[in-house]
């Protein structure tokens, strides 16, 4: 992740967060992690590809994270 897509992604996703918790919220959350997947290719099964990419890819992780732990999943 370059530092200009880092930039871009966490005001995108400080945006989402400033906003009150409901279903728009949550889908907003959920596209931008989807977004995420496609972009960087993270991968969801397969421990081993996982952690992989978690050690080459900490600051999208970082994200990702940030914005799965703040879904509310009404």
């Amino acid at each position: 992740m370059t530092t200009t897509e880092q930039v871009g992604y966490t005001k995108r996703l400080n945006e989402i967060l400033c906003s009150r918790p409901s279903e728009q919220r949550d889908r907003r959350l959920a596209n931008f992690m989807t977004d995420l997947e496609g972009a960087y290719q993270i991968p969801l099964v397969g421990k081993d590809r996982i952690e992989d990419f978690e050690v080459k890819n900490p600051k999208v992780m970082q994200l990702y994270r940030i914005a799965s732990k703040a879904r509310t999943l009404f």
